[in-house]
């Protein structure tokens, strides 16, 4: 005797679907920078906003160096003589509300060389941006370097 029972199927179908739904809403899009921290951004200080009132009356041109240009896959840290420092986003993840880890591939000058992964840790705080990263110099140590940005413009 063949039973079936086409109730189940439609109780689970349903929840299966809503399960998805949930999962993908919680998870967030692995490569891709948070929208909250995307934009121009200059050091927190006098002549950062100052060279960010200079870059918004001067549009469209380069910014100045200290610069730091947030875009859904890459971060570019502005230097002078076009010695620009690139970090391709591979990978985001949450820490916590307005915090999280950010891993990039690095491409510094001399360009010809390998790049180098690095991982990060951005934290917005109203409109300040603090990164965090391993000291250079002793990247297994517990020394952390913290950059404070203000957001420029948008």
């Amino acid at each position: 005797m063949n039973i079936s029972y086409p109730v189940s199927r439609c109780f689970v179908l349903p929840l299966l679907a809503v399960s998805a739904t949930l999962a993908q809403a919680a998870t967030p899009a692995t490569g891709i920078t948070p929208v909250d921290i995307r934009g121009m951004w200059f050091p927190k200080s006098e002549a950062g906003a100052a060279k960010c009132e200079n870059y918004l009356s001067k549009l469209p041109v380069e910014p100045d160096p200290e610069a730091l240009v947030v875009s859904e896959r890459q971060m570019i840290r502005w230097a002078a003589a076009g010695q620009n420092t690139m970090h391709f986003v591979t990978d985001v993840a949450p820490r916590r509300a307005n915090t999280w880890r950010v891993q990039a591939l690095v491409d510094a000058p001399p360009y010809e060389l390998p790049k180098v992964l690095q991982t990060y840790v951005f934290e917005l705080r109203q409109d300040e941006l603090h990164w965090s990263s391993r000291r250079v110099e002793d990247p297994s140590g517990d020394q952390v370097d913290t950059a404070v940005f203000a957001r420029c413009g948008y």
